[in-house]
């Protein structure tokens, strides 16, 4: 099966960049592409791709307002966010969107292609330089002490460590040997502890609160 991709950056060389990663392997083709956010919903209606890959460099419109109307209009569609900037409180605000991936433009190509496989398996992916970036920024000390109003069990911490993984509740139920109804509830409650809307969301206040080291 062919994943669709349209791509928003306002640099031509990203864009062909992009393009002849995805035109070098099977499975991945660009249907379109814009150097404007504001023509991004529009195009979407009209190319339906899987996926939206969004360069947070581009000038003008706001970044959250479009990718907000995306997730309100294409509830569907998956949304990987290329950035250049390391300021990780913006890359918090970025995830809390509810995108699907976030990606520095350092990261290697192998890393964009894995994004897109993960997002369309249903796994949200942080590359490498995320993850170090919020590491450094979240790691209060290095005593490794959890949050002094969370608690976790022994089993809510493994549940936790195999969602930041980006498992699905029967993969998670497979390595555990429980239900996934219990995996459910387990996830379920843990959303409620860290006061997440979604899996990003439970994954980021996990790492700020030092529950999760990677």
């Amino acid at each position: 099966m062919t994943t669709k991709l349209l791509i928003a950056d306002s640099h031509y060389l990203v864009r062909q960049g992009l393009h002849a990663i995805f035109d070098a392997h099977q499975g991945f083709e660009v249907v379109g592409e814009t150097e404007h956010l504001e023509r991004l919903v529009d195009l979407i209606g009209d190319k339906q791709p899987d996926v939206v890959i969004i360069g947070l460099n581009i000038q003008g419109i706001s970044a959250v307002e479009v990718i907000e109307e995306i997730r309100n209009q294409f509830p569907d569609k998956r949304i990987l966010v290329l950035d250049t900037n390391e300021d990780t409180s913006e890359i918090i605000q970025i995830l809390r969107l509810g995108v699907h991936s976030y990606i520095l433009k350092q990261c290697d190509h192998q890393e964009i292609l894995d994004a897109v496989q993960s997002i369309m398996a249903g796994k949200n992916f942080f590359c490498s330089n995320v993850i170090k970036l919020n590491k450094n920024q979240f790691r209060r000390d290095d005593t490794g002490a959890e949050s002094a109003t969370i608690r976790l069990s022994e089993r809510e911490l493994q549940i936790l460590e195999l969602i930041s993984q980006g498992l699905t509740n029967k993969e998670i139920a497979d390595r555990t040997f429980i239900s996934t109804h219990t995996v459910a509830s387990h996830r379920k409650n843990l959303m409620k502890k860290f006061g997440a809307k979604n899996n990003v969301d439970l994954v980021i206040s996990a790492i700020k609160e030092n529950f999760i080291a990677f």
